[in-house]
């Protein structure tokens, strides 16, 4: 009897999950996972911290090898090699082995796009300048603490106030250099509560960022060393050593698209319960697809690592040859902000206003712990 092959395009978060979960319900399929970079499965989130030196070496962040996840789930990994197309009439892949430029085609039985999503881009001249930088995969990380220690900058501009470039200005702050935050609202992370924001920008001023608000981005100027010296906004214009643009990210759906799968209304593939695109042999999981958002029972786009891989769970199942749903996700978050913690779970109340919920709210201010310990603090839910 033919054995199932079960492909998988793709790493970090979603890829290895699938690969894992399918391996384990099927062990007599065939299971192959494709990635363009060297890297199967990164931190990124903890990136930050490794710049300003509280993760002593980059290298932690590497959940899995190839080669270990190789061993460990009984899976083949090729690494350095690029689907550059889905042909779903013939259940075929087209792959680019990089080191060597071939190509070559693949037959698959059950196919699942583990894509991710890419950086948003400023699209503006001069934002491919060596000192402007973006933050999605180990090689951006790798790029931005060699810069960091050859060249030795004293000032950083980071271009949006999401949790990325929050937690990057503290990053930077740590190591001494002067940061200014650009961002586009009046307040930072603004998708939380309002009073939330503002608790988060007395902490960045009480740290000595320079938060710059309801600020467009018009220009780079660059200098003749190759590096943007000027960041050019509606707000003025600031001197800087290095970017960052941190302006959220975007689904990789070229090889969906290619492959005339549905795309929803947020950008992203559109799957049902099962994780299903609208081709049957086709599973889309991770950050390259919508979500149902619990609490609206709408789809959505949630870039969470943990609905990454909980969702292509479901997708390696289901591919496996069991049937699996995913009932959604709730979008939950948390962040530091120096000495502030600040988190959200579900919807806020502008956002639940927007999906015409009836929105009632109360402020609660309490103890961490009971008042005579010393470690005691305040905690403000909403």
């Amino acid at each position: 009897m033919k054995k199932r092959r079960i492909i998988v395009i793709g790493g970090m978060a979603a890829g290895p999950s699938a690969v894992a979960k399918a391996a384990r319900v099927n062990p007599s399929a065939e299971v192959i996972l494709f990635e363009q970079t060297e890297n199967v499965s990164y931190g990124i989130c903890e990136v930050p911290y490794v710049i300003s030196g509280e993760i002593d070496k980059e290298e932690k962040l590497v959940v899995y090898t190839p080669e270990r996840l190789s061993q460990e789930k009984r899976i083949s990994v090729k690494i350095l090699h690029r689907v550059e197309k889905v042909i779903p009439n013939k259940h075929k892949i087209v792959v680019r082995n990089l080191r060597n430029s071939e190509i070559k085609e693949y037959e698959y039985d059950k196919l699942i796009l583990a894509t991710g999503a890419s950086p948003k881009k400023l699209n503006i001249p001069e934002e491919d300048s060596r000192n402007v930088f973006h933050l999605r995969n180990r090689d951006d990380s790798k790029i931005i603490l060699n810069y960091l220690k050859t060249e030795k900058p004293k000032r950083a501009t980071i271009i949006g106030a999401g949790h990325i470039g929050i937690e990057m200005a503290e990053s930077f702050r740590n190591i001494e250099l002067e940061v200014t935050l650009i961002h586009q609202y009046s307040l930072p992370l603004e998708t939380l509560e309002i009073e939330t924001s503002e608790r988060i920008l007395e902490e960045l001023n009480k740290n000595k960022v320079d938060f710059i608000p309801n600020a467009k981005i018009e220009a780079f100027l660059k200098s003749k060393n190759e590096k943007v010296d000027y960041v050019l906004t509606n707000r003025g214009s600031f001197e800087t050593d290095m970017v960052i643009v941190a302006i959220g990210v975007e689904p990789n759906i070229s090889l969906a698209k290619s492959a005339r799968l549905r795309i929803g209304n947020t950008g992203a593939i559109s799957v049902n319960n099962l994780q299903q695109t609208s081709n049957e042999d086709i599973y889309a999981a991770g950050d390259c697809s919508e979500v149902t958002n619990i609490v609206t029972g709408k789809p959505a786009y949630i870039t969470l690592a943990s609905v990454a891989s909980r969702s292509a769970w479901v997708a390696g199942e289901n591919a496996a040859g069991i049937r699996s749903k995913f009932a959604g996700a709730i979008n939950s978050s948390a962040v530091r902000i120096f000495n502030l913690e600040a988190a959200k779970v579900g919807l806020s109340s502008q956002e639940a206003a927007s999906a015409r919920f009836k929105v009632v709210t109360d402020l609660v201010v309490s103890n961490s712990k009971i008042p005579l310990m010393p470690e005691n603090k305040k905690v403000t839910i909403k």
